[in-house]
């Protein structure tokens, strides 16, 4: 009886281990960072670059940046503006190509946290999963890691064009936005330089105001995209989650552009990861990508109205 006892506690062990051990590889196929990729020979290189060959090179990678618990607003985005247009990458009758990632950092999360999650990436495979906790004062270095990883795998095969970085409270015309995008690139991109400056003085858009960038012996067009809805004289916030008590450059904001829904050529994207060490991060990621990119030359600023994510009105005069 006593032996039998003992390969009955000897089976329920054995059982208990390799559930374990199952159950620990699920998680970690399913949660393993991706801020990184392997850079170890050139099979390696050779094995990404086919893999992010799968996505057809996005023209637009957007960067939704998320929280864990906020599986409502992730759902309600792709049964909304994520449906405006079909963003599936893989389609070649697409012309103009896009990526969706809700950015989520995964440090010190409970185990049910880990647990929806998980079930939530086997689903939608749409969760760019950072190294990092989730909280209010990471979102600079939120979008670090974010630029940081997307600049890797650039170097891996991924060759999209711009980013849009957004929030998970923001609502995106992507049905409009393919079409604005051209328009960019032919008025100001691809246009000479000198047009694009007298632009600057004098835009006909009823949207769009620019600013070129460049220095004074500039002629060839090699502008850099940095377009949102910049606000260029708001005072430094000294309470609240939004304060900034290491802000020392001046007694404003150098102009920015809001949070809520900015986009970047991915040439500044690279320049922003590959410098991340030597920038100071302050509070406010958007105010941290303005400063950043402040005294960079080759940058079309555009300040357009429409992408004005304040959640109350501006008054007749915004």
């Amino acid at each position: 009886m006593g032996r039998r006892v003992s390969k009955l506690k000897y089976y329920k062990t054995a059982i208990l281990v390799v559930f374990s051990f199952l159950f620990g590889c699920m998680l970690t196929i399913n949660l393993t960072p991706i801020d990184k990729t392997c850079r170890i020979e050139d099979s390696d290189r050779e094995y990404n670059i086919m893999q992010n060959s799968k996505l057809k090179n996005p023209d637009l990678i957007i960067l939704i940046l998320s929280a864990p618990k906020n599986l409502d607003r992730r759902n309600v985005i792709r049964q909304t503006w994520l449906q405006l247009v079909d963003t599936n990458a893989e389609d070649e009758n697409i012309k103009f190509k896009m990526k969706h990632y809700f950015v989520i950092g995964s440090l010190g999360l409970s185990v049910d946290d880990i647990l929806h999650l998980t079930s939530e990436q086997s689903q939608f495979s749409d969760i760019l999963i950072l190294p990092m906790y989730d909280s209010y004062e990471n979102l600079t270095m939120k979008v670090v890691k974010s630029f940081e990883w997307l600049d890797e795998q650039f170097d891996y095969g991924l060759g999209f064009r711009y980013v849009l970085k957004c929030d998970d409270d923001s609502f995106v015309r992507l049905d409009k936005l393919s079409t604005e995008i051209a328009n960019v690139e032919l008025i100001y991109l691809k246009s000479d330089l000198k047009y694009v400056k007298s632009l600057a003085e004098n835009d006909a858009s009823p949207f769009i105001r620019s600013n070129v960038q460049i220095n004074r012996d500039g002629t060839k067009n090699e502008l850099q995209l940095y377009w949102g809805y910049f606000h260029g004289s708001a005072k430094i916030k000294t309470a609240g989650k939004w304060k900034e008590p290491n802000w020392i450059t001046c007694d404003r904001y150098v102009p920015y552009a809001l949070g809520g829904g900015y986009i970047l050529s991915k040439k500044l994207i690279s320049f922003i990861a590959k410098n991340r060490d030597s920038f100071r991060q302050y509070n406010s990621e958007d105010v941290s990508v303005g400063a950043w990119l402040a005294p960079v030359t080759n940058i079309l600023r555009l300040h357009d109205i429409r992408f004005d994510t304040e959640w109350t009105t501006r008054g007749r005069n915004a």
